[in-house]
């Protein structure tokens, strides 16, 4: 499989951008398989994948991801998921043997502005996934051989109720920043848009949770946020030093602080709270589904919300 620059795949990519913006996944489909026909190309493997959940066909979507995974120089977590991969993406602070595993809408930020002021001795002031990745490179690692490979490291991951992070997913991302806003040519926000594929971007919270299928194959960020704990973190709490909930966190700071020798100020970027109201007047049933939807983390991980 061909991971090169190639012009002809640019000029692919760029004509089913522009499809899939104008909400035609039919034809972006159709462009892509013949394009594949002429270029056995990652990057056009990795399109038909997200262009597959669009279309509804996650059993393809998971097919193709798993083709590609192994070709592609730094996968995504999201991908790595979808192809049921046994490796997760961390964050390695190679100096004071820390391994941190990021699940999205779990603290995540707090936890990266504490590991960039340990790093600097710095507040990031909630620019720490941005800062971080430039000083802390994420790894692609298998899970099965941390205990090997990562054996006298401090392995951690901060976990929290599913249903719990689809209203902060809700509140803070789609509802305040306008993530599903944004329009798909060029990060930009197309103020005027206010439905794609027959789904509301600023949907109120049944919808959201009514449509929670269709809104994970349709929008990839979305879907990257939403996935699954046990999918990103695996089915064994074990192989990890700490697991908790976002509640604890003062609990991992001082653990951390003891591990790296570096005293840590109180830190709390959780930015939901002040950002977006919620209205969660909901039929029971709707996140009773969802609850079955997690089933396998509440399960695995249900113990530490």
């Amino acid at each position: 499989m061909d991971t090169r620059k190639n012009i002809a795949v640019d000029r692919i990519v760029a004509e089913v951008d522009c499809l899939l913006a104008e909400q035609k996944p039919e034809a972006a489909h159709a462009l892509l398989r013949v394009g594949l026909d002429m270029h056995d190309h990652a990057r056009l493997w990795r399109l038909l994948r997200r262009v597959l959940l669009m279309l509804g066909d996650e059993v393809a979507a998971a097919d193709v991801a798993a083709r590609f995974i192994d070709h592609v120089h730094k996968p995504t977590p999201a991908e790595l998921v979808m192809a049921g991969s046994p490796r997760s993406v961390f964050t390695p602070l190679s100096d004071h043997k820390l391994l941190y595993l990021h699940v999205s809408k779990c603290g995540s930020t707090t936890v990266k502005d504490i590991l960039h002021h340990i790093m600097t001795g710095d507040r990031a002031a909630g620019h720490a996934h941005r800062q971080l990745s430039g000083m802390a490179a994420s790894q692609s690692i298998d899970r099965s051989t941390l205990g090997t490979t990562h054996a006298d490291w401090f392995k951690f991951l901060v976990v929290r109720d599913p249903v719990e992070r689809l209203r902060s997913y809700l509140r803070f991302n789609i509802l305040h920043a306008g993530d599903l806003v944004k329009s798909f040519a060029a990060g930009t926000v197309d103020a005027g848009r206010t439905r794609y594929m027959g789904l509301e971007l600023r949907p109120d919270y049944g919808t959201f949770l009514a449509k929670l299928t269709r809104y994970r194959q349709v929008f990839p960020t979305l879907r990257a946020h939403t996935n699954a704990i046990s999918d990103i973190a695996g089915t064994d709490p074990g192989i990890y030093d700490w697991v908790g909930p976002v509640t604890q966190m003062d609990d991992l700071r001082h653990e951390l602080e003891v591990r790296s020798g570096v005293a840590i100020p109180a830190i709390h970027n959780f930015q939901t709270s002040d950002k977006a109201t919620l209205a969660t007047d909901h039929d029971q049933q709707l996140e009773d589904k969802v609850r079955d939807f997690y089933a396998r983390d509440y399960e695995v991980y249900g113990h530490y919300f």
